[in-house]
């Protein structure tokens, strides 16, 4: 299953509300062995790697999860097998979240159309 446009979108501006909230954060939470994590990784029906966006920390990935669905799921470790990468900021606070993809088509799709407050720093390029 792929997420629309909108869905994206819509995801990427409440991280970007999430962001502010996160740089208030003195003390990441702490992240037990085997449960969450920095690492938010979308998977289709399938099981199938989509991207993957590396947050400072568990609780911030843990907000943005709880916004993104069920294809979404916060890890401690980062998947293997993506193929493209780009880098987005978020704004407030400034944050730049390194992101995985599929390969450079989805990398492309995904930050074709930004969502206000995300500007994207580095363009897709193969990993």
């Amino acid at each position: 299953m792929h997420l629309s446009l909108t869905r994206l979108t819509f995801i990427a501006a409440a991280a970007v509300v999430l962001a502010g909230c996160a740089s208030q954060s003195t003390q990441p939470a702490p992240v037990a062995a085997g449960s969450g994590g920095k690492h938010l990784v979308y998977r289709d029906g399938s099981g199938n790697l989509i991207r993957q966006f590396s947050y400072p920390d568990d609780a911030f990935c843990r907000r943005v999860e709880a916004l993104a669905g069920r294809g979404a799921r916060c890890q401690a470790d980062p998947a293997p097998g993506f193929t493209a990468q780009a880098t987005l900021r978020y704004n407030p606070p400034g944050v730049l979240v390194p992101g995985q993809y599929a390969d450079l088509a989805r990398c492309r799709a995904d930050t074709s159309v930004m969502s206000a407050g995300v500007q994207l720093v580095d363009a897709c390029a193969a990993r």
